[in-house]
């Protein structure tokens, strides 16, 4: 009997602590450890119910909710196992990549006042407000989120925001973006310009050139630019023919990108069919267009006499067609 007993002891010692989360930023580990029913932490919940210096998978599942702020996390790994969160605020701390695919009943996102770099957003189809200002992103992509409705992107390194694909999104506020050149808010929804505590003027963003809106919003668009004081000038456009969504990225590889005008286009695998390179102006303009030779896989493709900015580059071959940003600095 006793040697029955202690490997079923074993296995269900085993069985508890695979449960246990790993968390391996111990200050964000400390501080999930401080939530309680007296504080904000998790909403008025104590994550670590039984007392055990530890978080497992059924204490992260009772949590529907966090704010941290002016901490020095520098890691969420972890987080993916909270998948009840609804709101998520990691404020004021120490961040630089952030992957949220697995909080799929993410509704509200605040991660203001860090320093990301990359945030990963796929299939959060509940998310309808996101704070990402004061940040070091150069792009975020919110293609895959339906739900979306306001956006908070000032402060950061963006070079272009793109909310075609969000047919709920309608307030922004994207100041202090010193790179970013193109704006797409053609959703089939009238944005909201009037003042509120989310919308905000897009000022200080000296390289924005091109915006490009719904046919019942141009006016509407002149008007709030005007309001803000921006004078520079900027095309306002109803056409806007190219996405810059990304896909197929394994089909080449341009590099450098950012660049002062010059990238190099490197297919990384052969192709048998026709294939052609364009580049277009954010305004829809082809200005290049080359057939690729078989007899080479590596480009120059020269934006030196052009003005800084964004552009797209579209690679054509066979049925496979993918769009990628090229930004000349």
């Amino acid at each position: 009997m006793k040697k029955i007993f202690l490997p079923l002891l074993i296995l269900t010692m085993s069985l508890i602590n695979a449960q246990v989360i790993n968390f391996p930023d111990p200050a964000f580990k400390a501080i999930l450890l401080q939530a309680d029913t007296d504080n904000y932490i998790a909403c008025n919940v104590k994550i670590d119910a039984n007392n055990d210096g530890e978080i497992d998978q059924s204490e992260a599942l009772a949590v529907y909710c966090f704010s941290i702020t002016q901490g020095s996390i520098v890691d969420l790994t972890g987080i993916e196992y909270f998948t009840n969160l609804t709101s998520l605020g990691c404020v004021q701390n120490n961040l630089h990549t952030v992957n949220l695919t697995n909080l799929t009943n993410l509704e509200i996102l605040g991660l203001g006042d860090n320093q990301l770099t990359s945030i990963n957003l796929n299939g959060l189809n509940n998310l309808r407000f996101i704070n990402i200002a004061g940040n070091q992103l150069t792009e975020v992509d919110f293609s895959t989120l339906p739900a979306l409705k306001i956006v908070i992107a000032s402060i950061n390194q963006l070079t272009d925001l793109d909310f075609s694909n969000n047919p709920l999104f309608e307030q922004l506020r994207c100041n202090e973006n010193p790179n970013l050149s193109w704006i797409n808010i053609r959703n089939n929804r009238s944005q909201i310009y009037t003042p509120t505590p989310y919308n905000g003027c897009w000022g200080n963003c000296p390289n924005l050139t091109t915006i490009c809106v719904d046919d019942n919003e141009v006016a509407a668009t002149q008007n709030f630019l005007l309001g803000c004081g921006i004078t520079q000038t900027i095309s306002i456009v109803t056409d806007c023919p190219l996405s810059v969504g990304e896909f197929d990225k394994d089909l080449f590889v341009v590099y450098p990108n950012p660049s002062k005008g010059v990238f190099q286009l490197t297919f990384t695998t052969s192709f048998s069919e026709k294939t052609v390179y364009s580049v277009y102006d954010v305004m829809g303009r082809k200005i290049i267009e080359k057939e690729v030779s078989n007899e080479s896989n590596s480009f120059d493709i020269n934006l030196e006499n052009y003005p800084k900015g964004m552009y797209l580059l579209n690679v054509t071959t066979g049925e496979t067609k993918v769009v990628k940003k090229l930004v000349v600095k």
